[in-house]
């Protein structure tokens, strides 16, 4: 008899745990899915805790009291602005009533063990967990386990087996896909407050299901520095969850301690609020835990340092910790803090450490933030308040004032000092205006200015100017300790070396999907010219659209900068813009407050030179700039136009695209929209770190970031990054004809058709308004006989395609930030990159769909359909202008046209066909009308003042064009070829064209 290892088993073993932990074995038939709840467990509770509340309210309802009770109870959590959680919390306070009745929906444990009655009325509690819940009465459909408290379901559960070739991902398909949001059970903050997917390696968890939009994070341990959970000795790997995280206590303490709901205003629609709900990440949890049993264990007088990675959800983590020494007692029931210090630079951590404390006590003056000076901290210190926060800028007066404190008062400080060199301690020791007479000079003294702000140095400095007393305990929240915050604050393991408290690595964080890894597309200029210059050297690679940019590029030695703004603006416009679908956003980093106000002007100069109005620039510094040379001085506000407190906020706004900063906001600035940097300073250690993670911040649209660095060794910057990140992934320079090679050794394997990868591309780029329901079909059926020709390959043949595959893709697009590749390379990467992911991941196993993780596609997508054809409304009409005039004016234009050809060939001895020119540039012409932003240019320029812009622009699209044209005209194509060539070799004879075809595109936009 074979053991059994379907997935039932896995539940049950899961069910048991909990039983013997004290859960109750729920019954499923007892779920109300119309109300979301289960009702009679909830009326029990009410009856048998509250006997003499549920007596009087039967009095005043009579026979349709539990009705009216759940009717009450359901409008209360709707209407309460913290929602379900925020219900529960009042409660359990004895905050909610019906009709006068104080009700609690549980009770919360109490800190100590000093009250039995507050002991057996958290005894009274029940918890109960039930199987195969079904939950709709719209479908058959069942959740594989519901744990509830005293009747509200809190906790959602999908398991899988992978002994079943089911994995958590195949759970959270199927939440995405099967489990209606509209549903009560999983209504937002109204009923369940997080929804699990996981099998015996791995945990995932949401708190709101949005269908294909809804975003898991990963609740795992991590395995050694990466993601993952280590082995366990029962087998499962997850058993930390119900044996840890669901134990009784643990449940509740989560409940009273750390769900909470995080309020923002929308930016855009300040009446909207996004409300997100916070459940503790793992580490989040472990490292709260940890210390605050660390410090009930050995009292005050010891030092912390916390290493959490960016995007490890820090702010979150230094709330709940301040939050939770605040209230720590020891076994007496004393306090052990007399007050919390909380150390930082970022206002929006003191309002949300506020926020975050309030929603677990609401006690008037328990947070006060200080930001005056010593009488009000003196005050907040005499009165009593719990938790303290204050500026980086202050913590030497902190330190003093309570050093002078008695010595049987204890304290904690908690310091966020990653992101504190924005500004630092000695700021105000900085020169309010900078004279430089060079640029030089610059970067001399600014780099002499940092040295001054080493936030680590000054807080060494602070603290060992005091005596290490027992009555202070310090904590250290940081991504990126140097050797002395190691020193400072670490302690000493066997080995005696200096380590963390508690780490979550940054490998952790970029391998469980919380940051970008920002070396993996890391580029030096020497590379980046390298790469651009074999395109015209090896033309392999078909660069239509920007042979003659590319030709201008490698001419450009980054010598000075306003070459290095060109090199800058138009790699920003030919490979970023589209990023992020559309609203990726770059930062360049200088090396001197005027090397950033000297950028800022050759930007100006070159966008106002080139005409392009799609992008705008900021810049940031501090203080003023005296630009000797020019006889200037300048600061951010007055370049910007709006005061600098406004940057970061503006820099959020669309047309805000690029912001060069000196110094300021190259740490604790934090833009998901940033993806690309381009780096003119010389980073070492722990500034190159701080620095290019400035990109790392996550998006849903964002599935990459890229580096363009002039001036630093990529060695360099590998040493500085290695010891906060367990591995490294810079790439080596790269052939970008190896993608060529990739893709023969492709086609030998003859797995796939030319013909099945144009039609895919052609349901695949179809414009919107010819897609149907049925599309997706037609996708999966052509991508059939590819995977059949796949599957009769050998195992090993199988697994050298997919290797080949996977490198093809990751080349791609990496490459593809440099290189312009023509449409049919970008249509062959789109069917592999489908192909792969179907071959690698085929449905059944773990979901897969062709709608799903398509970001970096989707976008090229869009553009693709919008340059196709142009869609008319249907049921509209519009009135018919004109009559044979235009027809008329065609003829005279084509006329012109003829007369430049007649000209240019007598000038440079061409042989150019007239007539066939002279419809091609009119085709061209055409095109550029509708080019968005020319009408604009048209009616706000006289013909003069549009002519020199239009110059440039006509260079950037008119190869397009003919290239375009060339596929549809196969006779024609000897005389393209002839213009094309004439064109890209004399500058004379293109600014004729120029001119002629502007004089056009300006008189059809002016008549219209």
């Amino acid at each position: 008899m074979t053991i059994d290892y379907r997935e039932i088993v896995f539940e049950t073993a899961i069910e048991q745990a909990l039983i013997q932990q004290g859960y109750l074995k729920g019954n499923p038939a007892e779920f109300d899915a119309p109300l979301g709840l289960f009702k009679n467990r909830l009326i029990r509770f009410l009856q048998e805790t509250q006997p003499k509340h549920w007596v009087a309210l039967q009095s005043i309802y009579g026979v349709s009291v539990e009705n009216s009770v759940i009717h009450s109870i359901t409008r209360a959590i709707q209407t309460h602005p913290k929602g379900l959680i925020g219900f529960l919390r009042d409660s359990a306070q004895g905050k909610y009533k019906d009709r006068g009745i104080e009700l609690r929906m549980f009770y919360m444990k109490p800190d100590n063990d000093f009250n039995p009655d507050a002991i057996a009325n958290y005894q009274k509690n029940r918890l109960s967990v039930t199987r195969q819940v079904h939950y709709s009465n719209k479908n058959n459909n069942s959740l594989d386990v519901v744990i509830d408290v005293n009747g509200f379901p809190i906790i959602t559960m999908e398991l899988k087996n992978p002994l079943t070739s089911q994995t958590w991902e195949n759970a959270i398909h199927q939440y995405k896909h099967d489990r209606d949001p509209s549903e009560p059970i999983f209504r937002f903050n109204e009923r369940s407050l997080v929804h699990f997917a996981l099998d015996t390696d791995e945990i995932h968890m949401t708190t709101e299901l949005k269908k294909e939009k809804t975003y898991f994070l990963p609740f795992n341990k991590g395995d050694g520095f990466g993601k993952g959970n280590p082995e366990h000795e029962t087998g499962y790997k997850t058993t930390y969850l119900w044996d840890e995280i669901l134990q009784k206590d643990s449940l509740f303490d989560i409940l009273q301690r750390f769900i909470e709901l995080k309020i923002e205003e929308n930016k855009k629609d300040k009446k909207k609020k996004k409300k997100q709900l916070i459940f503790p990440r793992y580490h989040q949890l472990d490292a709260v835990r940890k210390i605050a049993n660390h410090v009930f264990a050995n009292g005050a007088g010891n030092r912390y340092l916390i290493q959490h990675s960016a995007g490890s959800g820090k702010s979150n983590t230094i709330a709940w910790t301040a939050h939770r020494l605040a209230s720590l007692a020891d076994a007496s029931g004393k306090a052990i803090f007399n007050t919390v210090v909380v150390i930082t630079d970022r206002i929006v951590l003191d309002s949300q450490i506020q926020d975050t404390i309030r929603q677990f006590d609401s006690t008037p003056g328990f947070v006060a933030y200080i930001d005056k000076g010593s009488t009000q901290l003196a005050e907040a210190l005499s009165r009593g308040a719990k938790v303290i926060v204050t500026t980086l800028q202050k913590f030497p007066f902190v330190m003093g004032k309570l050093n002078g404190m008695p010595h049987n008062s204890k304290y904690a400080i908690i310091m966020d000092e990653a992101h504190s060199s924005q500004t630092g301690m000695t700021s105000t020791k900085m020169k309010d205006m900078l004279t430089y007479k060079s640029l030089e000079e610059a970067e001399s003294v600014d780099e002499r200015g940092e040295d001054l702000l080493d936030v680590d140095d000054q807080i060494a400095e602070v603290l060992a100017a005091y005596e290490r007393r027992q009555n202070l305990s310090l904590f250290a929240f940081t991504a990126t300790p140097k050797k002395k915050t190691m020193q400072t604050f670490g302690n000493k393991n066997e080995d005696d070396e200096y380590e963390a408290f508690h780490l979550y690595s940054m490998r952790q964080a970029i391998e469980e999907g919380f940051i970008h890894d920002v070396l993996k597309h890391y580029v030096t200029y020497d590379t980046y010219f390298k790469i651009t210059k074999s395109i015209t050297d090896d033309p392999e690679v078909d660069s239509k659209k920007a042979k003659r940019a590319i030709a201008r590029f490698v001419s450009l030695h980054p010598t000075n900068l306003s070459q290095k703004a060109e090199i800058i603006i138009e790699h920003f416009r030919s490979f970023t813009k589209d990023k992020i679908g559309g609203q990726a956003k770059a930062m360049v980093v200088t090396s001197s407050r005027l090397h950033a106000k000297r950028y800022m002007d050759a930007f100006k100069a070159y966008l106002a030179q080139k005409a392009y109005t799609d992008l705008r620039v900021l810049v940031a510094f501090s203080g003023k700039v005296e630009d000797v040379e020019f006889d200037e001085v300048v600061t951010e506000a007055g370049m910007n136009g709006f005061p600098d407190t406004a940057t970061a906020e503006v820099f959020d706004e669309d047309e805000y695209k690029i912001m060069i900063v000196a110094d300021k906001y190259q740490t604790g600035f934090d833009q998901p929209l940033l993806h690309t940097m381009y780096v003119d300073k010389k980073l070492t250690g722990i500034k190159a770190v701080q620095t290019l993670s400035r990109l790392n911040r996550t998006h849903p649209e964002k599935t990459d970031t890229f580096i363009l660095d002039f001036v630093n060794d990529r060695e360099v910057i590998k040493k500085a990054f290695q010891p906060y990140y367990e591995k490294t992934e810079i790439d080596e320079e790269t052939d970008p004809n190896l993608l060529y090679a990739y893709r023969r050794e492709l086609d030998e394997t003859r797995i796939y058709e030319d013909n099945e990868i144009q039609a895919f591309c052609d349901v695949f780029f179809q414009p919107k308004a010819k897609q149907t329901s049925s599309d997706q079909a037609k996708l999966y059926k052509i991508l059939q006989t590819p995977e059949k020709r796949y599957k009769a390959l050998s195992a090993d043949q199988q697994d050298d395609v997919k290797a080949l595959m996977k490198r093809f893709v990751s080349l791609y697009l990496f490459l593809s930030q440099l290189v312009e590749y023509e449409e049919d390379m970008k249509q062959y990467f789109a069917f592999i990159r489908l192909f792969y992911k179907k071959i690698s991941d085929p449905l059944g196993k773990t979901g897969w769909s062709l709608d799903e993780d398509l970001v970096d596609l989707e976008y090229y997508r869009i553009k693709k359909v919008e340059e196709g054809q142009i869609e008319l409304e249907k049921g509209t009409s519009a009135p018919l202008t004109g009559g044979s005039g235009a027809g008329g004016k065609k003829q005279d234009d084509y006329k012109y046209l003829s007369e430049i050809v007649k000209q240019i060939n007598e000038l440079f001895g061409t042989n150019l066909d007239g007539e066939i020119i002279s419809g091609q540039l009119y085709e061209v012409a055409e095109k550029f009308v509708s080019t968005p932003g020319m009408k604009e240019q048209v009616v706000n320029n006289s013909y003069d003042d549009f002519k020199y812009p239009f110059e440039n622009q006509f260079i950037d699209g008119i190869v397009d064009s003919f290239e375009e044209q060339k596929e549809q005209l196969e006779n024609e194509n000897d005389q393209l070829n002839k213009l094309v060539q004439f064109v890209s070799t004399s500058d004379e004879g293109c600014k004729m064209i120029s001119e002629a075809v502007g004089k056009i595109v300006y008189n059809l936009l002016k008549k219209d």
